[in-house]
């Protein structure tokens, strides 16, 4: 996939709004690759909430399996930012989602993730259900079928 279809906005179906803070920045003044992350597990969390209320205090909850993340550009601070989110597919206890950081209309970085739906006492996997995939569907990218 290349860079003008990974920060296409109509792509992302759910957006949180962030800022750079001056904890962020690294000697040099940009914004450390490590607070990306951060906006970027931000932006899930934030998902995360919306469809599971209570997140993270369910019996249910999604956990971080993988993260992968590009970065375009150096980002400086003062900056607002906006994190798209899209569910790109789902497994059975899983969902691959992706994320692009922005300021403005330029795209910064771009990540990839798998979440698991894991059980809270067992710690153990579990198949996502029939109503919460419904509710995820609405952040489908559109790129897949699932």
């Amino acid at each position: 996939m290349d860079d003008q279809q990974r920060f296409n906005l109509s792509r992302y179906k759910h957006w949180i709004k962030d800022q750079v803070r001056f904890s962020d920045l690294d000697p040099l003044g940009h914004v450390n690759n490590n607070a990306i992350g951060t906006y970027f597990e931000n932006a899930r969390a934030d998902l995360f909430l919306e469809v599971t209320p209570n997140w993270p205090h369910r019996d249910q909850l999604f956990v971080l399996a993988r993260t992968s993340i590009d970065f375009r550009r150096e980002l400086h601070l003062p900056a607002q930012l906006r994190i798209g989110t899209g569910v790109v597919s789902m497994g059975r206890t899983s969902m691959v989602l992706v994320n692009a950081l922005f300021r403005g209309d330029d795209g910064l970085a771009y990540c990839e993730s798998v979440s698991v739906l894991i059980d809270r006492k067992t710690r153990k996997p579990v198949a996502i259900a029939d109503d919460l995939r419904v509710l995820l569907r609405k952040y489908a990218t559109g790129e897949t079928e699932f």
